[in-house]
């Protein structure tokens, strides 16, 4: 039964997503300041907003999946089915397993080049390769996102909070 297989894989997935966003908050109270010495807001400031952020909302999924599963064998029971076969990926599968493995590679892409190519190049590179796979065909919206998001980025944290972003080769330029 393909969609119980999905119900419970999406509940894994909320799951391990929780206990990230868990890690995430409590690494993140544990390594960072939240206010520098001038009592403003530090490097722990915003990924703490982001990890409380994180872990409430996907604390939320990871509830809304267990109703999902017990609704789930709920009606399996009222169905009687004992059908456990395992059958050969569909399409459909094979297709999220090479969505998933576009989005890893992704991140694994910006994760690396961030430190040489800079934030700002390396969000850009990020938003244009992603967005190229998951929104084709609409390359001048791919364009203007891959473009005004790394900006608002820029502007959010290194002019505005000036929390500072990764340089990359841009630092020899200035």
């Amino acid at each position: 039964m393909p969609h119980s297989q999905g119900v419970v894989m999406r509940f894994w997935f909320s799951v391990s997503t929780f206990l990230f966003s868990v890690g995430f908050t409590l690494y993140g109270l544990q390594t960072l300041d939240i206010y520098d010495f001038n009592n403003r807001p530090g490097a722990g400031y915003f990924p703490l907003i982001i990890g409380v952020g994180l872990v409430i909302t996907t604390g939320i999924n990871v509830y809304k999946d267990i109703q999902a599963l017990k609704l789930q064998r709920e009606q399996q029971r009222e169905q009687q089915q004992v059908q456990h076969e395992q059958a050969a990926p569909t399409d459909e599968q094979a297709h999220y397993q090479k969505d998933a493995l576009v989005v890893a590679v992704c991140i694994a892409l910006l994760i690396f080049s961030i430190s040489t190519l800079g934030a700002i190049v390396s969000m850009v590179v990020f938003c244009l390769a992603f967005l190229s796979y998951f929104n084709r065909g609409k390359h001048i919206q791919n364009i203007s996102y891959s473009i005004v998001f790394p900006l608002c980025v820029y502007l959010l944290f290194d002019v505005w909070l000036q929390a500072g972003l990764p340089d990359g080769f841009f630092r020899h330029f200035y």
